[in-house]
């Protein structure tokens, strides 16, 4: 890790650094070494350098470098961490070896690496983390759902994603605003329209792309008729058509 390139860092978060050259010779020397003073030994800091600096590859591998250096856990409160800036700059293999590197990593970690995925077009690999949780009890959240079910409908995979809707139901999951449009989304483009009505009148909040979904899903089927009488009811909720809802119809 550069020695100017560390004291940036820490001075652009407005960290005190505690690092010095190795040497004092010119040119400047390259690396630098760290007092393992406690502030280093702290998951905030280097959390809060992440956050910082998640825009530049070679400042989240320094600091990621550091991390490994003075011996600091990444487990869970880290991982997600690093996990979700590595997999923002395109660099999934990254975030992948540092989900594998937890021991038994939590909901939040397993969250971050699904958003990795779906960020990266690797869908097929969410439904695979799904079972995984599930498979070694790690809690199951709204997150889980919503990124699992967006990813179940883009491969259109309705064995696991009604594993993922009938999971959501007994959860009580499907009153929650943006895991019931994932649930209408993914249910429209399965087929399941029928279903998709039943959660979509059950929901007490219903977002622009939830009712383009289910206005969507009756036009595919060649019911124009029930298309045209949801577009009254969606202006009379105080939403307004997007072009996507002027497309369909």
């Amino acid at each position: 890790l550069s020695y100017f390139l560390l004291r940036h860092t820490f001075a652009k978060a407005r960290i005190p650094c505690s690092c010095r050259p190795i040497c004092n010779c010119a040119p400047p020397p390259t690396f630098v070494y760290l007092h393992h003073a406690p502030l280093f030994n702290q998951p905030p800091i280097f959390s809060s350098l992440l956050h910082q600096f998640s825009n530049t590859f070679i400042h989240v591998k320094s600091i990621h470098a550091q991390i490994i250096k003075n011996w600091v856990s990444t487990e869970n409160f880290l991982a997600a961490k690093l996990v979700t800036v590595y997999s923002d700059l395109g660099f999934l293999g990254h975030a992948r070896n540092v989900f594998d590197q937890c021991s038994l990593p939590e909901t939040a970690v397993c969250n971050a690496m699904m958003a990795g995925f779906l960020r990266n077009q690797q869908h097929t690999e969410v439904p695979k983390l799904f079972r995984m949780m599930g498979s070694c009890n790690i809690e199951i959240d709204t997150y889980t759902c919503m990124f699992s079910l967006k990813a179940c409908a883009s491969l259109l995979d309705d064995e696991i994603g009604m594993e993922i809707v009938r999971t959501a139901v007994r959860k009580g999951f499907r009153l929650h605003p943006y895991v019931g449009s994932s649930m209408v989304n993914f249910l429209v483009k399965c087929g399941y329209l029928d279903d998709a009505q039943k959660v979509f009148d059950g929901m007490p909040e219903k977002d622009a792309v939830c009712w383009n979904s289910i206005i969507g899903g009756y036009v595919k089927k060649g019911l124009f008729t029930e298309a045209i009488q949801m577009f009254p009811e969606m202006i009379g909720g105080g939403l307004r058509p997007s072009p996507v809802t002027m497309a369909n119809l």
